[in-house]
């Protein structure tokens, strides 16, 4: 979590559910420079910034959340965020949580790799 020394914690609403929660709980998502929704799991990309909560994002790809929070027409949403998804709702690594699937990327890494086509086979 963002804490500054004087023990604040900035909150965001998710875009879906409309609740408030802790910046640290939340999923940013901003647009590349395609008009693209990419997530951005650091909170350090430049651009409008719109927060999802866990739950939501089986959700977010549909309806007009996305259009609303970034104020007008999109692209389409990046392949990245796609598969973040779908990984989070399918479980197929056995991440269940954001937290537990930056640490499965982690060990992901480290594992051997032998080309570039394994990784996307592996991996998605």
């Amino acid at each position: 979590m963002n804490a500054t020394s004087s023990g604040h914690v900035p909150y965001r609403t998710c875009i879906v559910c409309r609740s408030k929660r802790p910046k640290g709980e939340l999923l940013r998502l901003v647009l590349d420079q395609d008009r693209r929704v990419i997530p951005d799991r650091r909170h350090r990309l430049p651009g409008r910034g719109a927060y999802v909560c866990e739950p939501c994002l089986g959700s977010v790809l549909k309806g007009k959340a996305l259009s609303r929070a970034f104020r007008g027409r999109l692209q389409g949403v990046s392949p990245l965020l796609t598969a973040w998804v779908h990984r989070t709702q399918g479980d197929e690594t056995g991440c269940q949580t954001m937290e537990d699937q930056s640490s499965c990327v982690r060990d992901a890494k480290k594992r051997p790799r032998l080309h570039t086509a394994d990784t996307v086979a592996e991996d998605f």
